[in-house]
């Protein structure tokens, strides 16, 4: 529409009037507004060109008449070789204006997603005045990949948290039907997961693929051990001490946890002589979640339950289940 035309007449500078958009040279001019002076010119020249001729019907400037703007567009950017005008079955399909920001993609995760958001903000107003036709205007740009790449690791690394969190509590409280275990199990856990990443991150790492991928792994690890401890925890029915039941946990699953531990450090030491990087920093990463996940276990776990564990853990299930049950 002629509407849309004029909308996309003074796009660019609507753009670059924003402080973090710029021309990518000094003498850059939109495909829209080459197109606008390519008119003028033609409609004032004494032997205009067969493309004008043919496809424009003496259209002096923008907006052109609806039914002319494709046929001639098209025409024009053959002509001149545009290649930001991309068509398809007589159709302009996408109109790309180039900008230049202020990030490469190797900058601070917190500088692209601020430049990320300042550009999506700013269409999303022009989305929302623009008329039909010309109402889905998006970015794209080399730096923004690796943004994105990064945000959806992040997210992935965050999400496998929460799953490993739920999972464990869910087959702890089964197999325990205790909630202050569970509880205790989660504090365990998180504190697993933050004191490892803090000393990988201590070494120097950075959220890439493989980091990714081994942060994964290490949320699996983390939950091991402090399972079987919960499950230890409840091995006697009706009412024992804490401390005996904490006793009790440590000395009959604690020789098999640290046995679990050994082999697994054992393990962790041969993959650090490897040549893969994968392999080496898996072991880096097996180490560190291997040495929290025993202290969670043998330190945080164990103490609170010698210091607030319940004598009878699956006292609070029996009565939630018989109150839901009764009022069925």
């Amino acid at each position: 529409s002629e509407e849309a035309q004029k909308f996309l007449l003074g796009f660019c500078d609507r753009l670059f009037a924003n402080d973090f958009a710029s021309p990518p040279k000094n003498d850059y001019e939109c495909p829209i507004n080459r197109f606008d002076e390519w008119l003028k010119g033609q409609s004032s020249s004494e032997s205009p060109s067969d493309e004008y001729v043919q496809n424009c019907t003496g259209a002096s400037s923008v907006p052109v008449p609806s039914e002319v703007f494709n046929p001639c567009i098209i025409g024009w950017s053959k002509l001149v070789g545009e290649s930001f005008v991309l068509s398809n079955e007589g159709r302009v399909k996408i109109l790309e204006v180039r900008s230049r920001t202020t990030v490469v993609y190797d900058s601070p995760f917190s500088e692209l997603e601020e430049e990320w958001n300042k550009y999506e903000n700013w269409l999303q107003q022009e989305r929302e005045s623009a008329p039909s036709g010309v109402q889905k205007p998006f970015h794209s740009d080399i730096a923004f990949y690796w943004f994105d790449t990064n945000r959806q690791m992040l997210r992935t690394a965050y999400g496998a948290a929460g799953i490993a969190l739920i999972c464990a509590a869910v087959v702890l409280f089964v197999s325990s039907k205790s909630f202050i275990l569970t509880l205790f199990a989660g504090i365990s856990i998180v504190y697993v997961l933050v004191a490892a990443t803090a000393c990988l991150v201590g070494l120097g790492w950075e959220l890439g693929f493989l980091e990714s991928i081994l942060f994964a792994i290490l949320i699996g690890i983390s939950c091991d051990f402090v399972i079987h401890f919960g499950h230890a925890y409840t091995m006697y029915s009706g009412t024992v001490n804490r401390h005996y039941r904490s006793n009790f946990a440590l000395t009959h699953m604690g020789p098999s946890i640290l046995a679990a531990a050994l082999t697994t450090f054992a393990a962790a030491v041969v993959m650090v002589f490897t040549e893969i990087t994968f392999f080496r920093k898996f072991a880096v990463m097996l180490f560190m979640t291997i040495l929290h996940s025993t202290l969670g276990c043998f330190v945080v776990f164990i103490v609170l339950c010698d210091c607030f564990g319940p004598s009878q853990p699956k006292m609070g299930y029996y009565r939630m289940r018989s109150k839901l049950c009764g009022s069925m």
